[in-house]
């Protein structure tokens, strides 16, 4: 978040470079708690991997986020993926970093019809789903 600022900057974040200067709330302030999805393929040459890793590390620090489980998975056919689970100290799920093994840059689980698209899965749309209609805050009324 708040890597680039302008064309040469958003170019340098997709390789990996790191901003000159952390982005980040004011100080002595504290974001409200954002649930986040990030799938990333580990062979990504578009987007360098580093970016979403920095995602997930943003939104611990964010968060405190105390709790990770992490899982080793195979879609049938299809790439392998390392799924972290992030929860905070009440026990929910807040954040979850899917890491897709030997894909690019891809929308994954796409139809083979759009551009960007690995059918190989995990399929990131059914996940994210998932993932936003369980860490939905609970109804105040």
């Amino acid at each position: 978040v708040g890597a680039a600022h302008d064309l040469p900057s958003a170019f340098a974040a997709m390789r990996g470079t790191p901003p000159a200067a952390p982005a980040g709330a004011a100080a002595g302030s504290k974001p409200r708690t954002l649930p986040a999805i990030v799938f990333h393929g580990d062979r990504d040459a578009t987007v360098h991997p580093r970016n979403g890793e920095r995602v997930v590390s943003q939104c611990i620090e964010c968060n405190d986020l105390i709790d990770v489980v992490v899982q080793q998975g195979q879609v049938r056919g299809g790439h392998a993926y390392t799924r972290s689970v992030h929860r905070d100290a009440a026990g929910r799920v807040v954040l979850e970093h899917w890491e897709v093994h030997g894909a690019g840059h891809a929308w994954f689980g796409g139809d083979t019809r759009g551009s960007h698209t690995d059918p190989k899965g995990p399929d990131a749309g059914r996940e994210m789903m998932r993932f936003f209609c369980e860490s939905a805050p609970p109804d105040p009324g």
